[in-house]
């Protein structure tokens, strides 16, 4: 897990570069034990295998040795086990959740006028990028998944995307993206439309790190075409009881932890503009949109399955809703 965090950080160092109020990293519990605990079962089972081959070749030979070689496999096994099992008490007796979770929040990533692709996973037989515990399956969907030791960090947004290889604050935003060869936007149309309405805006903003991927990298008073932009991120909140969901701007992204869901709703979505300085963002999930009582035939709800569509967004439709991003800069 360290060599994780470490590799990382490295891929990001050169987008990141510069920038400040970004999630500083800090010693991770759970990530400590689990890389101990994985180590100890290691020696265990070279010293158990070393052992037995011992015995195995011994045999009758020597029959002085039967007993301590027993108690050797003995207190091996019972130690390793025991270190094991402790340590796993230990660290949900610490952690703000007091053991396990399954998380999830929807995410949206939007920089003039296009919903970016995060990388997707890329290493050998891996589904995921980012971490055991937090990471996203080419899914849009932030995965928590396991024991959150701080909840102000551990289910943070800045701890999201340090995990993933990128960065967010209120002033910039650093997204990890694929190779020149793999896809660059979401191509996936729903309620918010197409996805790659001015991609020529986006040529400024993306550049090739020394890994051979591509990152985006803006900062807010950076320009899309002649707009003065902003990195904005808008969270829609779900009310399970009234069926209603609001939104809300975050100012500060690094510490927003995601609410303790694992459906969406009433998990979270969470939508990131790199756009003209707004109050509200007129973007919307998908789980939220099929069940949006004005927009879920936007999102792809059939007429038959229209009962899904049973929550309605408080103050919708906005009074100045910003409907139309850099409307005029094309």
């Amino acid at each position: 897990m360290g060599t994780v965090f470490r590799a990382l950080t490295y891929l990001a160092d050169t987008a990141t570069e510069g920038l400040s109020g970004l999630y500083q990293p800090v010693a991770d519990l759970e990530e400590q034990v689990a890389s101990t605990s994985a180590r100890i079962a290691i020696g265990a089972s070279i010293a158990l295998v070393v052992l037995v081959v011992i015995t195995a070749l011994i045999k009758g030979r020597w029959p002085r040795l039967k007993l301590p070689l027993f108690l050797s496999i003995l207190i091996i096994t019972l130690f390793s086990t025991l270190y094991m099992a402790g340590s796993t008490v230990y660290v949900n007796l610490k952690s703000d959740s007091g053991g396990p979770v399954h998380w999830h929040a929807d995410m949206e990533i939007w920089a003039c006028g296009n919903e970016l692709e995060l990388r997707d996973p890329y290493e050998f037989l891996s589904n995921k990028i980012g971490t055991a515990t937090l990471h996203e399956h080419n899914d849009r969907r932030m995965h928590l998944e396991g024991v959150v030791v701080d909840d102000s960090r551990d289910a943070s947004l800045g701890k999201f995307f340090h995990v993933i290889g990128g960065a967010i604050s209120s002033d910039a935003l650093v997204v990890p993206l694929n190779q020149p060869a793999g896809p660059l936007f979401e191509h996936e149309i729903d309620g918010d439309g197409a996805t790659d309405s001015a991609a020529s805006l986006l040529n400024p903003f993306v550049q090739l790190g020394g890994d051979g991927f591509r990152y985006g990298r803006f900062v807010n008073g950076e320009r899309c075409g002649e707009q003065v932009a902003s990195v904005q991120t808008f969270v829609y909140k779900y009310d399970d009881q009234a069926k209603t969901f609001t939104q809300q701007k975050v100012a500060d992204p690094v510490t927003y932890s995601i609410a303790e869901h694992s459906t969406v709703p009433p998990g979270d979505c969470v939508i990131i503009e790199f756009d003209v300085l707004k109050d509200q963002t007129n973007k919307l999930c998908k789980q939220y949109g099929i069940r949006d009582q004005s927009r879920c035939e936007q999102f792809g709800v059939t007429a038959e399955e229209r009962d899904i569509c049973n929550a309605q967004q408080v103050g919708y439709p906005a009074d100045d809703p910003n409907d139309e991003l850099l409307e005029g800069a094309n």
